[in-house]
């Protein structure tokens, strides 16, 4: 059960993301968060260090989308000018936001990485839908009161996943 909300992969920051690495494992797409994973809640527009990760990613070959729980203004607003395809409302992880992703970009679950701060959104429809999850350590420490709420939950899942690849490291 645990197993389903460990990562594949943990990150400090979304700019620790290796092209090289994913497109070994054979991902062609990387579907982000924007709250908390790109930037904090707050900031409305990407920062130049959002765009320069895009362009790093694009040039490499893997292709952007967005998955998010946000209203569609807000994907809409954040991605406006940047082609990029997106699921607002995605009810994560519930998994009807992430197909209609998929359907939209021609996508299979199999080529797709998932990047996100959050154990029980992100890491969980990844994990229960075969696409390669990647936490990333939240982008600011303030959050909405939902996710406020799961944070020490998510705390003790974390010491868990931690312990385990201490283990696996010793082996």
């Amino acid at each position: 059960m645990l197993n389903l909300l460990y990562p594949k992969e943990y990150l400090e920051d979304v700019n620790g993301l290796d092209p090289k690495k994913l497109k070994a494992l054979g991902i062609t797409a990387v579907i982000f968060d924007i709250d908390n994973t790109l930037v904090p809640y707050f900031i409305k527009t990407p920062t130049e260090k959002v765009l320069n990760l895009f362009k790093r990613l694009e040039e490499a070959g893997l292709k952007i989308t967005v998955l998010s729980n946000s209203r569609a203004e807000r994907s809409e607003t954040f991605l406006t000018g940047l082609n990029i395809p997106f699921e607002a409302r995605a009810k994560k992880p519930l998994s009807k936001g992430l197909k209609i992703l998929l359907k939209k970009t021609g996508l299979k679950t199999s080529q797709c990485a998932i990047v996100g701060d959050q154990i029980f959104t992100d890491v969980l429809l990844g994990n229960l839908n075969g696409v390669y999850s990647i936490l990333v350590k939240q982008a600011d420490k303030k959050d909405e009161l939902i996710t406020a709420v799961k944070r020490p939950l998510e705390k003790i899942v974390f010491f868990f996943y931690r312990r385990r690849l201490r283990r696996e490291k010793k082996c």
